[in-house]
């Protein structure tokens, strides 16, 4: 009786550890946040691009950052640089190409939050200002996190040497994508949107003389899912903008700044399946029962 009481004591200790062990559904998220501006211009009343020599004063500040954040499946992280930047089991740094999607979800699919940032070029140049942002995040099953955050800003402190408009003309290529996968159980979501502004202000009275943050790339990005509505969302969007100041005045310093960020979200927490929540409580009770046996 002995012998058979361990083999029974064996095989309830290995059928715990098996299923106990198997823990929960399989589950993962998935977000990317692309944004391009290219050829951006600052154009005259004539439609003739601005020239260093037609301010009397110009100071420019360019500033970006690019942040990733990873939790739970890898040890906890976060890296932040100018670009690119990854925390977590990342993938080949920085992706090829840089600023263009990649397949969703990724292969091999890891836990790892990712952000990276370019700016090039200059407004008042031949070619334009070219600046690009992206953040990826992934979240592997388990309970675990991917962020990435990104973001440039732009500040031109200036006065015109004679009065005149000025038109911000640009090219923008736009994309987010939120996935969790069909048949996930556990908890899960991902989230991913874009933000872009530009604003100018006239320093001596404080007054707004051009204030554009078109839809298309701040709330038409914004795209989620979670495991109540799985699947894929994606946003995509490609065009030509242009805007147009009030009258700006010779003399008068103005400040001109360009917000342009990207943001993405992935999350994933596991919550045991019932059945292996069953088997497994089956299991310490029946190694509970023959253990008492035995002292009896």
């Amino acid at each position: 009786m002995n012998i058979i009481r361990k083999g029974l004591l064996a095989t309830a200790a290995a059928v715990t550890l098996a299923f106990g062990t198997a823990g929960s559904a399989q589950a993962h998220a998935f977000a990317d946040s692309i944004l391009n501006i290219s050829n951006l211009r600052f154009l005259n009343s004539a439609g003739t691009q601005f020239t260093a020599g037609d301010f009397s004063t110009l100071i420019v500040n360019n500033t970006r950052t690019a942040t990733g954040t990873a939790v739970g499946y890898v040890p906890a992280s976060d890296i932040s640089f100018t670009g690119p930047a990854c925390a977590g089991d990342c993938p080949p740094i920085p992706f090829v190409p840089r600023f263009a999607p990649g397949p969703v979800p990724p292969v091999p699919f890891n836990t790892f939050g990712y952000g990276d940032t370019q700016l090039i070029g200059s407004a008042i140049e031949a070619g334009g200002a070219n600046a690009s942002t992206r953040a990826t995040a992934s979240a592997a099953p388990g309970q675990t996190l991917g962020s990435g955050n990104t973001g440039t800003t732009s500040s031109f402190i200036f006065a015109l040497g004679a009065a005149d408009s000025m038109t911000v003309a640009f090219d923008a290529d736009a994309y987010t994508v939120a996935h969790v996968p069909v048949g996930t159980t556990d908890p899960s979501s991902a989230s991913a949107r874009l933000t872009w502004s530009i604003q100018i202000i006239d320093l001596d009275s404080g007054d707004s003389v051009l204030s554009f943050s078109p839809d298309e790339l701040n709330g038409d990005s914004n795209v989620s899912r979670t495991e109540v509505l799985p699947g894929t969302t994606t946003y995509t969007f490609a065009d030509f903008f242009e805007a147009t100041s009030e009258i700006l005045t010779a003399g008068t310093t103005y400040q001109l700044t360009i917000n342009h960020s990207s943001f993405a979200d992935a999350t994933q927490e596991a919550v045991p399946e019932p059945a292996t929540l069953a088997i497994l409580a089956a299991g310490l009770l029946s190694m509970s029962l023959v253990s008492r046996r035995r002292k009896s």
